[in-house]
């Protein structure tokens, strides 16, 4: 499966497959468009979560490795670093939504007590 080919969107479950039809409002979308999706964007789509996201990737990582990192070679150090900050912002708030539910938890199951 290349970057250009059609997202197989066939292969998903039907919240993956309904997220990423609404999100391209209706079409097909190609694995690259679908990639360029940061996670961070793709959790606030409705009926997308941790393990449907984890559905996402694992479809995008099945393209080859050469395919995914064929323009890497390319970019510039200010182009890789600015990838690298991106990818640390959107870490850092994956992070932070991950202990606000955790705390949110702890709290509810405190007053549960």
């Amino acid at each position: 499966m290349g970057w250009d080919d059609p997202f197989p969107i066939e292969k998903c479950s039907g919240r993956v497959r309904g997220a990423v039809l609404a999100e391209f409002q209706g079409r097909c979308p190609t694995v690259r468009e679908v990639a360029s999706i940061s996670d961070a964007q793709w959790l606030t789509v409705p009926n997308i979560g941790p393990t449907t996201l984890e559905e996402i990737r694992r479809f995008i990582n099945e393209a080859p490795v050469e395919q995914r990192l064929q323009n890497l070679p390319n970019m510039e150090d200010g182009e890789l670093l600015s990838r690298l900050n991106r990818l640390q912002r959107e870490l850092s708030l994956i992070a932070s939504a991950v202990r606000t539910r955790i705390s949110s938890a702890s709290y509810k199951k405190e007053e549960q007590e």
